[in-house]
Parts: structure tokens; sequence; C-alpha cells
């Protein structure tokens, strides 16, 4: 790329080998973490308490605020911006670490107001600790960022493949000698040393040079937007945890907590996954309308193909499902992981919308719309905590798939190569899927089977068997099929090949 530093470009080849060389390392990663993560949902709860969730959840949402303030949407900058310069960069890292430092002691003044605000003593030095986080967060952001710019996906999968098993590791072995909530933040902080290690070395750029702050505005300028709507996007996902612990508690907090877990988090980590691997691709297509509208119908059908019957399973069969996997003493979490299901219907697609605004430089709106979302979520919860939990829960699911789902695919498809038709066309054979698939394992559920293993498999099973029957009657669904085999046909052997070679 004209004017840019090679360290900072990635390596020659088509936006499609890379994608496909970055799917196939991401989902050799995801196979890799697969029995960490079903670790920490299934045998951590088993180990811990409702309320040491509870406690820890407290803290969550302040870290997660704080750390996306300090990123200012540099991130993305980085990853969109046609050319960098090392100086540049450097000027960006030193303003990102002193800024985390200032951040971290801040929170460590502030630790016992936080522990007055939810009323729990505990929650004190779990804040102060906390604080060493943001500056852990400071000195891995920028490299992180520049990793996903260079494509080199391989490694930021083996970086979280590295963290997942790590971090399952630290937790599993604090909460079985009885650290209780201590071993959640324990686990996350070796979370966060790998993540800062693999960054630094997979760039493989140190800050020496004089930094430069010669034209940072544009880049604080294009991510200040980005920052504010990120912004109210983690706030109006994280209030909620806040409210209930605030005037609910810490048990019922660690409820909520699990239940959300289960249902809004795995969709998130794809969420995640698809930016680091999506955004530098359409941010590179902007320009040619066309492409850039093909490539990403594309990912979003093959999202709702293999996601969506599996979210209508799981929200059936919740209240065997739940008891099932993380124990008889969690049974209180499935109602809320019940309601939450109807947000994870169609958040795998509404979620990558983020890219849409970025990839094209539309931060104006994507603050707009956030501001939206953020404000009428915290209405859902308000609306929601006089019914408790449960309340909160069915308040954020109905509104999320009756309001806010319509709302936001209406207002990204108002400028650039998406249209409105686009995603409701697309969407069309996996909503008419979900629905029959729904009717049918609710039937299911009647019936009385064997064991709960037994119910469990013959209703996901079936889920996906009649979805995808009522999607081939569609002629989007049968093309969004067949695109699924050409994919595997096409690069699986030139990736064999590829293996071969090597």
């Amino acid at each position: 790329m004209s004017g840019s530093d090679p360290i900072f470009e990635p390596r020659a080849g088509s936006m499609q080998t890379h994608a496909i060389n970055g799917a196939l390392a991401i989902g050799i990663a995801q196979l890799i973490k697969l029995p960490f993560q079903i670790g920490s949902l299934i045998v951590l709860p088993r180990l811990l308490q409702p309320i040491d969730y509870g406690i820890y959840a407290m803290i969550d949402p302040i870290v997660a605020i704080a750390a996306l303030i300090l990123n200012f949407g540099i991130s993305q900058a980085l990853i969109q911006a046609p050319a960098l310069q090392r100086n540049q960069v450097a000027g960006i890292f030193w303003i990102t670490v002193i800024a985390s430092c200032a951040a971290g002691a801040l929170m460590l003044a502030s630790s016992p107001l936080v522990a007055s605000l939810y009323h729990e003593p505990r929650v004190a030095l779990v804040a102060a600790v906390s604080s060493l986080f943001l500056i852990f967060t400071g000195f891995t952001n920028v490299h992180e960022s520049l990793l996903n710019r260079k494509m080199k996906f391989a490694w930021v999968a083996m970086i979280s493949a590295v963290g997942m098993a790590l971090g399952f590791g630290v937790s599993l072995i604090a909460a079985y000698l009885g650290a209780g909530y201590w071993s959640l933040a324990l686990g996350f902080a070796a979370q966060q040393v790998v993540s800062l290690v693999g960054c630094w070395l997979g760039v493989g750029w140190i800050p020496r040079e004089k930094p430069s702050f010669a034209g940072l505005f544009n880049f604080y300028k294009f991510g200040g937007p980005v920052m504010l709507a990120d912004l109210a996007t983690v706030t109006s996902r994280e209030a909620d945890s806040m409210l209930i612990g605030r005037y609910v508690g810490a048990a019922a907090l660690g409820n909520y907590d699990r239940g959300n877990k289960l249902a809004i988090v795995p969709i998130q980590r794809i969420n995640t996954v698809l930016q680091q691997l999506l955004l530098p691709i359409l941010s590179r297509l902007n320009e040619e309308g066309e492409r850039y509208r093909y490539a990403y119908l594309r990912i979003i059908r093959q999202l709702m193909l293999y996601i969506t019957p599996g979210v209508v399973a799981v929200g059936v069969t919740a209240p065997t499902l739940v008891p099932f996997v993380i124990g008889e003493q969690w049974a209180p979490a499935a109602p809320i992981f019940a309601w939450l299901t109807l947000a994870a219907l169609h958040r795998p697609v509404s979620m990558t919308m983020d890219m849409l605004f970025i990839s094209q430089a539309r931060t104006r709106d994507y603050m707009i719309w956030s501001a939206f979302s953020t404000i009428t979520s915290l209405i859902s919860f308000v609306i929601g905590l006089r019914w408790g939990v449960v309340g909160v829960a069915a308040a954020f699911g109905i509104s999320d798939l009756l309001l806010r789902m319509p709302a936001l695919w209406w207002w990204v498809s108002r400028r650039g190569p998406i249209r409105m038709a686009d995603l409701y066309l697309s969407a069309a054979p996996f909503a008419a899927g979900s629905t029959v698939a729904f009717a049918i394992v609710s039937g299911l559920q009647r019936i009385a089977f064997p064991g709960v293993f037994q119910q469990l498999a013959a209703s996901a099973i079936a889920a996906y068997v009649v979805a995808w029957g009522t999607i081939a009657l569609f002629k989007r669904g049968r093309s969004t099929m067949a695109d699924s085999v050409r994919l595997v046909r096409s690069e699986l052997p030139r990736l064999l090949r590829g293996k071969r070679a090597a």
C-alpha cells in the first residue's frame, strides 16, 4: 500500500485467500478452545456459587467500559487507515499506555466507591486488583490492532486459543482450591498476559522510534465517534448487570450472568472473530460496491444457516438444558437464558453491522445508532426490573427482536452498498426455517424420552433437519447451501495441497 511501512501491511495475496486461510486458522483455534469454553460454562459453575459469579460480574462492566474508553476507537482507525508510519504508530502507542496507567490509578483510588455503589464490601479489593487489567490493556491494544491489519489471523487465533486454555486452567485450579470469585479474576489475568506477549511477538515491532504526534488528529477524529458508539453499545450490554447488582443482589446477578453468558456471549465471540477476519477485508473493498455487497451477504447467509437452528433448539429446551449443563443449583438461570435467546436469533447478523458502519467510515451513523440502542435497552432494563432478573431478560429479549433489530437494519441500509431489501430477502428463508423448527421442537418436549441427553440430542437434530428442510424450499436458501458446498470443494483441496507442500 503506497506510503505505508511494510511492517504494518499484510503479505501479498487475494482477499479470498486471506479470508479462507484466516477462517481455517480461526476454525482450528475454535476447535482447540472448545473444551476449555465448555469447561468454563459447565465445570466452573459446579465449583463456584451464583454469588461468586455475581461479585465478579459487578466489576466486569466497569473494566469493560474503561478499557473501551482507553482504546478510543484507535483499533478500528489503525485497521482502516490507508497508510501507517512507525513514528505515527509509536505516538499512538505511548498515548494509549499513559492513558491506561492513569485509568488504572483512578480505578484503584475509586475501588471503595465501587463497593459502596453495590453495598458489597468484597467488591472493593476485586476492583483494586482489576486496575492492573487496564494497564495490561494499554500495552496490548495497538499491537493487537496491527496484527489484525496485517491479516495475521493464524497468530490471532493462536493467541486466543492459548489464552483461553491457560485462563481456564488457572481458574479451574483456583476454584478447586476454594478461591471463589478470585478464580475468575485470576483466569482473566492469565488471558491478558498471554494476549500481551503474543501480540508483541506476532507484530514483531517494538516502539523504539521517536514518537510523532503530527497527523494523529485524523486517527482520533475517526476513532472518537467509533469509541462513543462502542461505549454506548457496551453500556447497553452491561447496564443490566449493574442495575441487578445494585438493586437485586449478587446471587441474583450470578444467575443472570450465567444465563446471559450462555445465550449471548457465544454470539459475541463469533462476532469478535468475524471482526478480526472481515473488517480489514471489507475496509479494502469499500470502493468496490458490488464486491463488497456480495462478500457481506454471502457471510451473513452462512451465519444464519448454521447458527439460527441451534439457537431455536437451546431456547426451547432451556428448562432442561441449563440444569443438565451447569447443575441443578443454576435452574433459576433457565428462564433468563430462554428469554435472551430471542435476541440471540438475530444477533449473529445484527452484530456484524458494526463492521458496515466502520468499513464505510460512517462513524456518525454508528454513533447515532448506538445512542438509540443504548437508550432503548436501558428503558427495557428499568421496565423489566420490576419483575426481577427474569423480567429484565424478557424485556430486553422482546425489545431487541421487535424494536432494535428492524431499526438497525433500516438505519444501516440507508447508505452504502447494502440495501434493506438485501437484508430481509436474505433473512426470509432462515426466519421461516426457525419458525417451523420452533413449533416442531416445542412439540417434542411433550414426549417422554429415556433420558435428558436423548431429549436434548433429539431436539437439536430436529431443529436442524426441520430448519434446513424449510430453508431448502427457498431459492436463496438453496443458493446458500450450495455456496457452503462450493466453498468446501474449492478451498479444502487447496488447503490440503498447501499443507503437504509445507
